[in-house]
């Protein structure tokens, strides 16, 4: 039986996920795969798993789940880079190759006793490997802005794939140690989401190309998750919640002028 605040953040979550990815998507196919790629990797579903996991299960819960979220990213940035590559072959051998290797690395990685440093240098690693193969063993090239037909209907479908997605990831992660949540938490439902939106809506180039600046964008959420970790016992967990958040927004924009020289 699913408790009230499960059900609630599974709600939230579903909401949440939905509108900004549904927004985050058309972002990107107005702008370009460079800034629409930076606005869809801020903080939203880990938003709202960080905030009920405090709720729900305490701060200190939560602090020590932040702590593995790193391993977890590690594992999301490795899964973007396999659903890149494999992405030439169809969005269904990129679905389940990816997913597939994000299960493996998932299983392996809650099996191992893993400290803060060793988590954070594991991220390090594989995102800077994982945009460099994207950059040079890959060729992936940036793409700009496309031309777009707006209507509500797309959008709420968008929404609606997206909320899902999330939403089970979240029903998924309830039950567990705060290192099997911290990967759990950083399932690449929006990720998943998203790139599958692009492909539909602009093709493989775009969707690739947004790939590319998912991984290099992706310490936003390392940053926001350790922000929570400091605040919400400071200062509480609305207002921890809204720093973090705008410390994640800072964070991405020192990116902006990185991701303009990118081919």
């Amino acid at each position: 039986m699913l408790s009230p605040l499960i059900l609630w953040r599974t709600a939230l979550s579903f909401i949440i996920a939905g509108v900004w990815i549904s927004f985050a998507t058309l972002a990107g196919e107005k702008f370009g795969s460079r800034l629409g790629g930076l606005i869809t990797n801020l903080p939203s579903n880990i938003v709202v798993s960080l905030l009920f996991i405090a709720l729900t299960k305490g701060v200190s819960f939560a602090a020590e789940t932040a702590s593995s979220v790193p391993l977890g990213m590690s594992i999301s940035v490795t899964f973007v880079v396999v659903f890149a590559a494999l992405l030439r072959y169809g969005i269904l051998v990129a679905i389940a190759g990816s997913l597939s290797v994000w299960f493996v690395l998932g299983y392996a990685g809650s099996r191992l006793p893993m400290g803060f440093l060793d988590a954070l240098w594991i991220y390090l690693g594989a995102s800077v490997a994982g945009f460099f193969a994207l950059e040079f063993l890959l060729g992936i090239r940036s793409v700009p802005k496309q031309k777009i037909h707006y209507s509500w209907k797309n959008q709420i479908l968008r929404a609606l794939f997206a909320g899902s997605v999330v939403a089970g990831a979240v029903l998924i992660a309830q039950v567990s140690p705060p290192q099997v949540t911290g990967i759990a938490a950083s399932f690449p439902a929006v990720m998943l989401s998203t790139l599958t939106i692009l492909y539909l809506s602009q093709g493989v180039e775009f969707a690739r190309a947004t790939a590319k600046i998912l991984v290099l964008s992706s310490s936003n959420i390392i940053v926001y998750v350790y922000a929570t970790a400091y605040l919400y016992p400071r200062v509480g967990l609305i207002i921890g919640t809204l720093l973090s958040f705008l410390a994640a927004v800072g964070w991405s924009a020192l990116f902006l002028p990185i991701s303009k020289k990118l081919k």
